[in-house]
Formats: C-alpha cells, structure tokens, sequence
C-alpha cells in the first residue's frame, strides 16, 4: 500500500504542468542555501550520504543515515541581502524519511517615493519557502522522493504565494560509490498572483550523476540542468554589435557546441585522508557565459568550498562567483540531535 502511494505521489504532480502558463516568477525558490551546493558548481543532485542540505531540492536524496540531523543555514547574499535557513530529518521505521526545511530571504528596507519623487516612507521585500519532504527507497538501489514547497512573497503591498513540488529518483550503488539522480524541479502553479495575470514556475528536468575513486578519496559530480529546454542563454546577453570602422551590424550568433555546454554543471570534492576535511570546487557554464565580461571574465563560473568536522559538529563555507560586482559566502552548521540525547 506504502508503495502504490509514493507512485501515485511521484507521478500527480506532472499533471498540473501543463495548466501554468506565462513568464517565470518566484526565481528566489531557486537560490542555493547549501555551502556543498554552491561550492561544487550550484548542483549536487547526486550525492547520498547523512548531508541534510541536499535534500530541500532533491527529496529522493532522504535515507537512513539522515535521521534526526538538524542544520542551519545562513547566506550572505549580493548587496545587504540576506538568507537564512534550516532543515530537519527524521526517519519512521516502516514508512520513510521525512524532512523539514525552511529557505528565508530579506531584502532588507527600501525608500518609497511617490510619483514626483517624494519621500513617503519606506517598505519592506522577503520571500519564504517551506518544503516537506519524503523519500522512501523502493528497493537496495533506487529512491523516490517527492517534497512540497509552499512559496511566499512580499514586496511592499505586492503579495503572491504558490505551491510546487520536486519529484526525483535516484540509483546508489554502495560498492562502486556511484550515485546518479533524475529530477523534475518546480512542478507546480501560482495561486496568489502579485496583480492580476498569473506567472508560471521556473521549471527545470535535471539529471546528475556522482562517483567516489576508488583509489583516490575524491568524488566528481556532473550535473545536466535545464533538459527540458535547450537554449537557456540570457535575454539580455548581447548578440548583435556595430562595427565602428563600418557601420555594419554585426549578428553575434553562438555554437550549438556552447549553447550545450551551458547545460552542464562540473564539481568536485576531496576528502584528504578520508579524514573529517573536504575540500571542494565547481564550475558553472552557463553562470560563466551569461555572467563574466567578455573583457575580463576573471573567475566568474568558478565556485569552491571547505568543510570540517569540531566535536560534534559540522561546519561548510563556500564562495561561488556569480558575476564582478558579487560574490555569495554561504555558511552551514550541522549536528545529529541523537548525540545530545534527543
């Protein structure tokens, strides 16, 4: 009976796909709160191992070894933007693993003017999602997992609110230390909208696979996003210039061969001594394209990270540069309840 439910709940939320229509809103749900995320690459859909700040995306990550660990998150974001966060996982015997996770962002205050530029106060911007996760392994190999996230966002007066889910499966192979995972991001629809026409999710089909050398205590991780689109290029990438010396317009028109690798997402991480340290990196493509400066592109698409473990506690930093003028520092905590006794 568990089974035909967790098949019924892995498929239902595939048919309200097709009822969102519209431009994409709430992009914030997106935003990775994981320092592991965020140093290898912004991706890491395939890692299986006790690291609760993998599963807010990814639920068929959830196993056993995840019971009763607790951790915070906290993001020091682009400008005075600030995210904090934390999840929670518990295993029922029988039935699955659970999870709690909460993702909140502030804006921080900003001047309100009227029409002719007055002064007449200020306002507020945040957003929050809450997800519910439960995954629940099918057989020694492979996992199903489906979240519920409850979307809410404010700015100012402006007010809109939506639900989605994640639905993924994931195949872990213990001897050969291979991981690889299927995952449909954001399925789901706006049911507050913030003025009258309703916007659609970003949705996203990924697909990632992980593996741990056998003779080397590091694992790479690759990730393929945005499956269900091909050209994902920015909007707002420049793609036509005019030649100074004649006058001529110039149609900037890029290789199928970059327009593929812009899906692809490349991390590592190194565990020395297969000890209580990592050390992590990662490097995003499409970050890398639509983000540098074609004058100077610096280290724009790279990431990295650190991780360790004091007493009964594990602490993560990443740093991923996003663009010249930014780059997020990302901070977690972790511990297992059980160890204090609770």
């Amino acid at each position: 009976m568990i089974q035909k439910i967790i098949i019924i709940a892995f498929f239902l939320p595939l048919s309200i796909l097709a009822q969102v229509g519209g431009i994409n809103a709430f992009s914030f749900v997106d935003v990775a709160l994981s320092p592991r995320i965020e140093a290898m690459g912004g991706s890491a859909i395939a890692i299986i191992d006790n690291d609760v700040t993998l599963v807010q995306s990814t639920p068929s990550l959830l196993n056993s070894a995840m019971d009763n660990e607790l951790a915070f998150l906290v993001t020091d974001y682009f400008s005075d933007v600030n995210v904090l966060g934390f999840s929670y996982v518990k295993q029922l015997k029988g039935i699955g693993v659970f999870s709690a996770s909460l993702k909140a962002i502030n804006y921080g205050d900003f001047e309100h003017n009227d029409e002719a530029g007055n002064n007449v106060g200020s306002f507020s911007a945040h957003d929050q999602v809450i997800t519910l996760g439960f995954g629940k392994p099918l057989n020694k190999n492979i996992t199903l997992g489906i979240n519920v996230n409850l979307l809410n966002s404010q700015y100012e007066v402006y007010h809109a609110f939506a639900i989605a889910s994640n639905v993924s499966a994931s195949y872990y192979h213990a001897e050969k230390q291979f991981t690889s995972t299927l995952l449909f991001k954001n399925i789901g629809r706006q049911l507050i909208a913030y003025t009258d026409e309703k916007e659609s999710l970003p949705f996203d089909i990924q697909f990632g696979l992980s593996k741990e050398l056998k003779h080397l205590p590091f694992r790479y991780s690759l990730t393929f996003h945005h499956l269900n689109q091909f050209d994902i290029k920015s909007p707002y990438k420049l793609t036509s210039q005019t030649n100074i010396e004649t006058g001529a317009l110039e149609i900037k028109e890029e290789s199928i061969a970059k327009t593929a690798l812009r899906h692809l997402i490349i991390g590592g991480e190194l565990n020395p001594f297969r000890k209580s340290l990592f050390l992590r990196g990662g490097f995003n493509f499409h970050r890398r394209f639509d983000m540098s400066l074609s004058t100077y592109p610096s280290l724009v698409g790279f990431s990295w990270g650190i991780g360790f473990k004091v007493s009964k506690f594990r602490l993560d930093y990443s740093r991923a540069s996003y663009h010249l003028s930014g780059a997020p520092n990302n901070f977690s905590i972790a511990t297992n309840l059980s160890t204090f006794g609770l």
